[in-house]
């Protein structure tokens, strides 16, 4: 294997085995345009550590006709601060309130089922918007959560005015507009119980997009806002791969010496499983260590 090492000199590495765990390409901006296609600019690493992820492994696999798998236009979407600069600043909030893009207007159901399901496809919604921005709306009854820390994990402080014009403001965004699309949603509400914990089935009635849960109405100032973005946690299309996280070529056929593991492998399509890429990662990369040594030892 070539590789570039410190000071851009060139280094070649002899194996018999060779394990690809080197991430996947979010890191790489030529990669995310080519595979996932301009909006990828508006996208951001949910952590710094993805920058370093820039596709190499996958890269060099498929040049010599490593199968590819995995949903290469796609990646594990989730809402984020733009402002923060700190790892992980996910903004899970969004369901107590609305989203408004910059002109102001609901573009999506805010709650559509439990949000460590739903946050993805949401999130992917703001990244369609314009700027691949979005702007969280709450009033101080909404926005008390009983685990604000769960569900707000940004160090910058919250946007905040006594006046839904006064926080349009501050956001740049129409102030009549925001104005509207309140109103018009507040009209939307209903009566009926509110739980914060579950479904509890509390839905807008006569307005599209509809929200289906925890719909309660924005009129208690002071009224505050949290933009958000859409953040790149790993990219889904990767190399394809046996069970014992052999490489396997476009015909099927093992790639003899050569695995991947992690992100590297591609496995997802269109929505990411909670809590797998960490564990894929940990299993695959043990079976392909296993079989290496065996096939050194062999």
């Amino acid at each position: 294997m070539r590789a570039v090492g410190p000071g851009n000199r060139p280094r070649e590495y002899r194996g018999r085995a060779v394990i690809l765990g080197c991430g996947g390409f979010e890191g790489n901006a030529e990669m995310m345009t080519r595979y996932i296609g301009p909006r990828a600019l508006f996208l951001r690493a949910m952590s710094k550590g993805c920058h370093y992820n820039k596709g190499e492994g996958i890269a060099m696999a498929l040049a010599i006709g490593a199968a590819p798998c995995g949903d290469f236009g796609s990646w594990h979407a989730s809402p984020m601060d733009p402002r923060s600069d700190r790892a992980g600043p996910s903004i899970f909030i969004y369901p107590q309130g609305i989203l408004v893009n910059q002109h102001g207007q609901r573009f999506v159901d805010e709650g559509p089922g439990p949000t460590d399901e739903t946050y993805e496809s949401v999130t992917r919604e703001i990244n369609a918007q314009p700027g691949g921005i979005a702007y969280a709306i709450l009033d101080t009854t909404v926005a008390k959560v009983k685990h604000p820390e769960s569900v707000v994990r940004s160090e910058v402080p919250l946007v905040q005015a006594d006046t839904l014009a006064g926080l349009a403001q501050q956001l740049k965004i129409p102030a009549e507009a925001l104005e509207a699309t309140v109103a018009a949603y507040n009209q939307a509400c209903q009566l009926g119980a509110y739980n914060e914990a579950a479904m509890d089935g509390l839905a807008t009635k006569g307005i599209s997009p509809r929200k289906s849960n925890w719909a309660r109405p924005i009129t208690k100032p002071p009224y505050i806002a949290y933009a958000i973005i859409g953040s790149v946690v790993l990219t889904f299309g990767g190399l394809r791969g046996t069970p014992r996280a052999q490489v396997v070529n476009q015909q099927g056929d093992v790639i003899p010496g050569l695995y991947a593991a992690g992100e590297t492998m591609g496995l997802y399509y269109r929505n990411y499983t909670g809590a797998t890429s960490v564990l894929k990662g940990l299993v695959f990369g043990r079976v392909a260590g296993i079989d290496a040594a065996e096939r050194l030892r062999g």
